[in-house]
C-alpha cells in the first residue's frame, strides 16, 4: 500500500516532466524546407478524343483521364419562347371565354379533349424520334 501511495505522489511529476518537452516543441519553429519546391506538376493538354464507335457501349481504355465538359444537347427540338407565348395566349383565351360564358361548356371541353389529343400524340411523337 505504502508503493501506491508513493507512485500516487510522483505521478504528476513524472507526467509533467514526461509532458514538458512536447509542450515546449509546441513553441519551437523550424522550417519544413529541404530545397525543394512545392509547385504543382504543369498539366499535360490532351486533345479531343474520337467519337464513340456506333454499337453497343464498352470499356475503352484510351490512356487519358475522361472529359465531362463536352456541351450538352437536348434529345429532341425544344419549343421555342414565341411558341410557348402562342400557346400560352391560346388557353387564356379559351379559359377566360369559358369564364365569361361565351363558350358553351360542350364546346369548352371539345377543345380540352382536342389539346389533350394533341399532346399525348406529340409525346408518342417526341418519343419515337428520340428512339430513331
Amino acid at each position: 500500500m505504502e508503493k501506491i501511495r508513493y507512485f500516487a505522489a510522483r505521478a504528476p511529476l513524472i507526467l509533467g516532466i514526461g509532458a514538458l518537452p512536447i509542450l515546449l516543441a509546441g513553441c519551437n519553429s523550424f522550417a519544413l524546407d529541404d530545397g525543394i519546391p512545392n509547385t504543382a506538376p504543369t498539366a499535360t493538354v490532351v486533345s479531343d478524343a474520337p467519337p464513340p464507335p456506333t454499337g453497343p457501349i464498352a470499356k475503352r481504355d484510351s490512356g487519358t483521364y475522361p472529359t465531362f465538359d463536352r456541351r450538352l444537347t437536348a434529345a429532341n427540338v425544344q419549343i421555342a419562347d414565341d411558341e410557348a407565348a402562342g400557346s400560352e395566349a391560346q388557353l387564356s383565351a379559351l379559359a377566360a371565354a369559358r369564364a365569361n360564358g361565351s363558350v358553351s361548356e360542350a364546346e369548352y371541353r371539345r377543345r380540352l379533349a382536342e389539346l389533350r389529343r394533341l399532346a399525348a400524340e406529340h409525346g408518342r411523337e417526341a418519343e419515337a424520334a428520340i428512339a430513331n
